[in-house]
């Protein structure tokens, strides 16, 4: 149990393995199950039961990551899956349809973070646990809003998410410029190897294509909306 705890690495998670392939199947699993059943668990009187437990969970999970980044760094060093995090656990927590609507635009992030973790932790540490659990609740508290809450999402909404994230990486990125540090947004340090030959061409070819793929990602978010819309106005 003391291993399990410790910060040693142990064995770590082979990429595209047969447990990350086990992890990333369960976790879009457990998306779509909420997908299905959350309408339910919001009509049902143990809602806000349902809703504190994915809480809880999200602040088991992202404790310590909270202490060692956020209250010792600064809160224009956060991730964009912090941000999400944060603010889809402030929405859900006291019903904040405004905060929900810009968050919930940046919940991408999770599924990319299952795909190509940067954990050097496996699932044997619970450092690895915390990084895999801590993304999924962002997934979970996305549905949950959407499905449980029935908080709306409009073209609006998404046009004001990409303004606030647009001032927020400028913001960040002048933090990194200026004085060092984590690069959180990956806006000048590809989060992936594969994208650094990018950024051997030219750093201005890796900022333009990272950001074009961030919004391709933000309109996909918007996707099951629009599909949703569509189908109750036919």
């Amino acid at each position: 149990m003391a291993e399990f705890f410790s910060n040693q690495l142990g064995q770590p998670l082979e990429w595209f393995g047969l447990e990350h392939i086990f992890l990333t199947i369960g976790f879009i699993g457990t998306v779509i199950l909420l997908w299905i059943f959350a309408p339910r668990m919001g009509k049902s009187k143990y809602e806000k039961w349902f809703r504190y437990t994915i809480i809880v969970l999200g602040i088991l999970f992202e404790w310590k990551v909270f202490e060692s980044r956020m209250l010792e760094s600064s809160i224009f060093r956060m991730p964009l899956c912090a941000v999400a995090l944060y603010s889809l656990m402030f929405s859900i927590a006291f019903k904040k349809e405004k905060i929900f609507q810009i968050g919930y635009f940046f919940a991408f992030g999770a599924i990319l973070s299952f795909l190509f973790y940067d954990t050097p932790w496996g699932l044997d540490r619970w450092n690895g646990w915390t990084f895999f659990g801590a993304h999924a609740v962002i997934a979970w508290l996305a549905v949950y809003g959407y499905r449980a809450m029935r908080f709306k999402l409009t073209k609006k909404d998404l046009l004001h998410a990409f303004i606030f994230l647009a001032i927020y990486a400028t913001i960040s990125g002048y933090a990194f410029l200026r004085f060092g540090g984590a690069d959180e947004l990956f806006l000048f340090n590809p989060p992936v190897d594969f994208l650094i030959a990018l950024k051997d061409i030219h750093e201005l070819l890796y900022l333009g294509l990272f950001s074009l793929f961030i919004v391709v990602m933000m309109l996909g978010m918007y996707l099951p909306i629009y599909i949703m819309q569509k189908r109750l106005t036919k």
